[in-house]
């Protein structure tokens, strides 16, 4: 939503704000009286996906079927298509991991070891996806395209997660922005006070749109807004983390300007809500880190090896000791989950997620087909 500022300063400024995973329907849909809007895909019949536009005349969502997975398929041939989710190569329907639609079959074909994303009727994940019992189980924020994104939660608080902040600084960062500094909570939704591209706000925390009643104002005015409070924020917008990592780009581009190239460092890496990511890189090693940028434990691991490395358990050890509960799963020493575990001679592999995927696992066997892990990706 594209929302026109004007401040007294006299600048005018064109702020966009994003609200939710909402799909807008097409302009022939002006007018529409709505949707059956609790329609889920347990309401289609067997065989059938959920999909946006399928029925009246393209404005809500329907169920469609076609050609099941491995079946014979003709693209040309109306009844010879293949369902939402599947597509045809070589005239066999085939799971499309473009779309999180696939991921239905491989649920209906009992794939996923009693666990499958949520998807939305566009063909989409869901922003948030949960995992486990209600009472232990967590939440994650996801990207559209299934990638595991900052932000989670316990599963009895997730009513309240949109993921919608988590979602919108993921989305600007893949489209080349740099800098963004919008700040989100633990669960993936918006921090009350905002501040990207120059101005700030009191924002809705489910939306980011800025409260009714407040104003937009620019950058250097943010202590005047109706949510600054000096105990919680300080007398700078950006956290330790951040400062941090804009004066590393400082010192680049200084660099760069006075013609010195060669010249590198190890980025910081800040998390959505300004505090430090999950690891860091010195001297060759990259190693686990808390919030603070603390080294977490002695999980460490080459920096060749750094695009295999997430932290996950790592960081879970300390979550769960927070909240007081036992931890029981074992780490590698980069600090993943390690996907096969032994406790007391019971043999179980768990995900990328550290949730169990498989319980009847035999002495040798490995875990690698279990694994659908935070990318959504098993071999056909």
């Amino acid at each position: 939503m594209l929302q026109v500022v004007s401040l007294s300063l006299g600048f005018i400024f064109f702020v966009e704000f994003a609200s939710g995973d909402s799909i807008t329907p097409p302009p022939s849909c002006d007018g529409f009286y709505g949707c059956i809007s609790s329609m889920r895909q347990s309401d289609c019949p067997t065989g059938e996906i959920l999909i946006s536009g399928e029925s009246l005349s393209g404005c809500c969502p329907g169920c469609r079927g076609g050609q099941q997975h491995m079946k014979v398929c003709n693209v040309n041939v109306a009844n010879r298509r293949c369902a939402p989710g599947l597509k045809c190569v070589d005239r066999k329907c085939l799971y499309d991991r473009t779309t999180c639609l696939h991921t239905i079959h491989m649920q209906e074909e009992d794939e996923l070891a009693g666990w499958y994303p949520r998807c939305n009727t566009d063909g989409t994940y869901a922003s948030k996806q949960c995992r486990g019992d209600r009472l232990s189980g967590r939440c994650f924020c996801y990207s559209e395209d299934g990638r595991r994104l900052f932000g989670w939660d316990w599963y009895k608080n997730a009513a309240k997660m949109t993921c919608a902040c988590s979602r919108r600084r993921a989305k600007l960062e893949a489209e080349g922005r740099s800098g963004v500094t919008l700040h989100c909570t633990q669960n993936g939704n918006y921090e009350q006070l905002q501040c990207d591209s120059g101005v700030c706000w009191c924002a809705d925390q489910y939306s980011g749109d800025p409260l009714v009643g407040t104003t937009v104002v620019h950058g250097s005015l943010w202590t005047l807004l109706p949510c600054y409070n000096s105990t919680i924020h300080g007398n700078s917008y950006l956290r330790q983390c951040e400062s941090a990592a804009f004066a590393q780009k400082a010192i680049q581009k200084k660099f760069s300007l006075r013609g010195t190239i060669g010249v590198t460092f190890n980025e910081i890496q800040c998390d959505y809500d300004g505090s430090f990511g999950r690891f860091k890189v010195e001297n060759g090693i990259v190693y686990c880190t808390w919030r603070d940028g603390k080294k977490i434990g002695s999980f460490q691991v080459r920096s060749s090896l750094l695009s295999s490395v997430n932290c996950n358990c790592a960081r879970d050890t300390l979550i769960y000791q927070e909240a007081g509960i036992p931890f029981t799963l074992s780490c590698g020493g980069n600090g993943n989950y390690e996907y096969a575990q032994d406790q007391n001679g019971k043999l179980f592999c768990v995900d990328g997620d550290g949730f169990v995927v498989s319980t009847d696992v035999r002495p040798g066997e490995s875990c690698d087909k279990y694994i659908y892990n935070s990318e959504f990706y098993v071999e056909d």
